[in-house]
């Protein structure tokens, strides 16, 4: 278990990289106007684009989501490294860095199931029927549950006795 929790900041940055890859990659949501559906690739809904047949407006979590994402994913990694590095400077501050990092995977896992009702808005309800696709349903699962295994390392050091 303590082999588990030494690696527990890496562990979230790679769910946290999986989570920022299906943002990316994957569509976003499925849209109906009329009898059409329409695929809204991840891209498109963080970042908007006036295409051939469709404007989209960015929707406004999603792309909160995207930025709290990166920063996670980097203070997950310099925690890493700092502490594989055994850097004595960086103990206090890795404590502080590791909770921005637990929070910021938490919100922006709760902020991508929000990307629905914000892209509806921003796109002054354009479409007829939203649904999220099972990408930013997944990477919104896996950033929760990045956020929870950062956690560990901090539960156990609270729970645990000091001899």
């Amino acid at each position: 278990m303590k082999a588990f929790l030494k690696f527990a900041g890496l562990i979230a940055a790679v769910l946290a990289l999986v989570a920022f890859i299906l943002m990316l990659a994957c569509d976003a949501l499925s849209c109906r106007i009329g009898n059409v559906d329409y695929l809204v690739p991840g891209t498109r809904a963080l970042f908007g684009s006036s295409g051939n047949f469709v404007d989209y407006a960015p929707a406004a979590t999603a792309l909160i989501a995207f930025i709290l994402v990166i920063v996670a994913i980097l203070i997950l990694v310099l925690s890493f490294v700092m502490l594989l590095l055994k850097v004595k400077a960086f103990e206090k501050v890795g404590k502080i860095l590791n909770f921005v990092a637990i929070g910021a995977l938490v919100v922006a896992g709760i902020l991508l199931f929000f990307t629905k009702a914000a892209f509806s808005g921003a796109n002054n309800n354009a479409f007829d029927d939203y649904s999220l696709t099972f990408g930013y349903v997944f990477a919104a699962i896996l950033l929760l549950l990045g956020g929870i295994v950062a956690f560990l390392p901090t539960a156990f050091a609270l729970t645990s006795k000091k001899k």
